[in-house]
């Protein structure tokens, strides 16, 4: 009996065996969707791992290219803005300058102008009548000056036959600068006795008035204190007067 039943077992004819699962099919897909999903996360981060090593895909590197491009045009726009800032400061600036060399230009004419003016004020005051017991010629006005070079003169002097003169006065003038140079005294002829072109320029030849304009050089570190001015005709002093400097 024993034999029979174990080549019963043994043989085809042996009755099947099923073998059913333990865990129920919920649990089965449940388990199945939690292995998709780390399956899925360990590719996202196998991805972005690789990522960093790789560098910046093509979407993150155009990004940058138009950020910077953003940036040079809005650094290339303030150039242009403080350029133009630059621009017209250096205009203003221009401007400026040349108002001012014109103000100083229009200054030394205006100065000119009234040195020239006070000059004239002083000829037109000579031209009052003398005191009524003066004759022949006077000296009216006298003037000596620095004429802007070091030891350099310039002397300007106006002479008049006074009353109602019938013919001209025909003479010259000398002049005697005393100066002070190193403590000592000295004096200067003007014009010098050896030079004739220097006397003729100082000759007078005149009815009314005449003026008379020139230069004179000192020596180095003399300075000028008073000059005597002689008229002379005839090889006579026909007046003199003594101005202080």
């Amino acid at each position: 009996m024993k034999w029979k039943l174990f080549r019963r077992r043994m043989t085809v004819s042996a009755p099947r065996v099923t073998i059913r699962s333990q865990l129920p099919w919920p649990i089965r897909v449940l388990f199945a969707f939690m292995l998709l999903v780390a399956a899925t996360a360990a590719g996202v981060a196998i991805y972005e791992y690789g990522k960093e090593f790789a560098g910046p895909g093509r979407r993150e590197l155009t990004a940058e290219i138009d950020r910077l491009n953003s940036q040079l045009r809005e650094l290339k726009a303030e150039r242009d803005r403080l350029a133009a800032v630059a621009t017209a400061y250096e205009a203003q600036m221009k401007v400026e300058r040349s108002a001012q060399e014109q103000l100083a230009a229009q200054v030394a004419q205006l100065e000119t102008e009234a040195n020239r003016l006070r000059e004239d004020l002083d000829f037109f005051e000579s031209l009052l009548p003398a005191g009524t017991g003066s004759k022949g010629v006077v000296i009216r006005s006298f003037r000596m000056q620095p004429d802007g070079e070091p030891n350099r003169m310039r002397y300007r002097l106006l002479v008049q036959q006074s009353g109602k003169p019938q013919r001209d006065f025909v003479g010259s003038v000398q002049m005697q600068v005393n100066f002070v140079q190193g403590g000592r005294n000295f004096t200067l002829q003007v014009p010098d006795p050896g030079s004739a072109d220097a006397a003729r320029s100082l000759d007078l030849v005149f009815r009314h008035y005449q003026r008379v304009e020139g230069t004179l050089s000192l020596p180095a570190g003399a300075v000028a204190r008073s000059v005597l001015v002689r008229i002379i005709a005839g090889g006579e002093t026909q007046t003199q007067q003594t101005f202080m400097l």
